[in-house]
């Protein structure tokens, strides 16, 4: 017979932002909604955490897009200024091409902030006192 075990996690809300900003982090998320799902894990979720997640999610969602299209910037001067003058040219379409996809991606960044409300509202709060 297996031993059920069960976690309890309290995450601050500057990690369920940087899951939100961070495409690359959906791995993770659905993971961790997988694990809620299965019973293997709870979330501890203070009222102060959705109060201050709901304050900054678009300021992550904005920071998402303005993050990669700043490194996309930095690549494309790094190119021109080092790169093999007989491949450049393909280099710079391509990272035009992912520089003009960087909207869809903040659109996964709203969907990820989607899914945490999700999890939130599936979650009971926890009220805390200042006694």
């Amino acid at each position: 017979m297996r031993k059920h075990y069960l976690f309890k996690i309290l995450t601050d809300t500057c990690v369920w932002l940087d899951l939100a900003k961070d495409y690359q982090q959906q791995p993770i998320q659905s993971a961790l909604e997988e694990l809620i799902r299965l019973g293997e894990i709870e979330l501890i979720l203070p009222r102060a955490v959705i109060d201050e997640f709901a304050r900054n999610k678009a300021r992550g969602i904005e920071e998402s897009g303005r993050s990669l299209s700043g490194t996309v910037k930095r690549v494309k001067e790094a190119v021109e200024k080092f790169g093999d003058p007989r491949r450049k040219s393909v280099v710079l379409r391509q990272l035009n091409d992912v520089d003009h996809r960087i909207p869809t991606m903040g659109e996964a960044a709203v969907e990820t902030v989607s899914c945490i409300e999700k999890l939130f509202a599936g979650t009971p709060i926890i009220e805390i006192s200042m006694r």
